[in-house]
């Protein structure tokens, strides 16, 4: 099921040709490095919605929360919807991704407004 999901994110990738400048300006931070390599902006970007919510608005979202990064990093390693959408988004387990990453990642992400 995973493979399939990373499969047909790629695929869209692939159709879709190029990149929106706002993930252009995110691949020169080492979070949004990390993020085009791990096909995070197949389904998510900066400044608007894609197959996932765009990444202001989860930033927004749990802004106040002092467990946010450690909530986003549950929510990269685990997967799961219906926070957004009635899509479901895959994990990224340790072996696909470290802690670390997942770490560089969510704070990545809470730095987006």
């Amino acid at each position: 099921m995973l493979t399939r999901n990373i499969l047909l994110a790629l695929s869209l990738a692939a159709l879709c040709g190029c990149q929106p400048e706002s993930t252009k300006e995110a691949l020169k931070t080492p979070g949004g490095q990390l993020a085009d390599k791990t096909g995070c902006f197949q389904c998510h970007t900066t400044g608007k919605n894609l197959l996932g919510p765009a990444w202001e608005s989860v930033s927004e979202r749990y802004r106040n929360n002092p467990d946010a990064v450690a909530h986003l990093m549950n929510k990269i390693k685990n997967g799961g919807g219906g926070a957004w959408i009635s899509r479901e988004m895959p994990a990224f387990s340790d072996s696909l991704l470290s802690e670390a990453d997942r770490e560089t990642l969510a704070k990545y992400i809470m730095t987006l407004k």
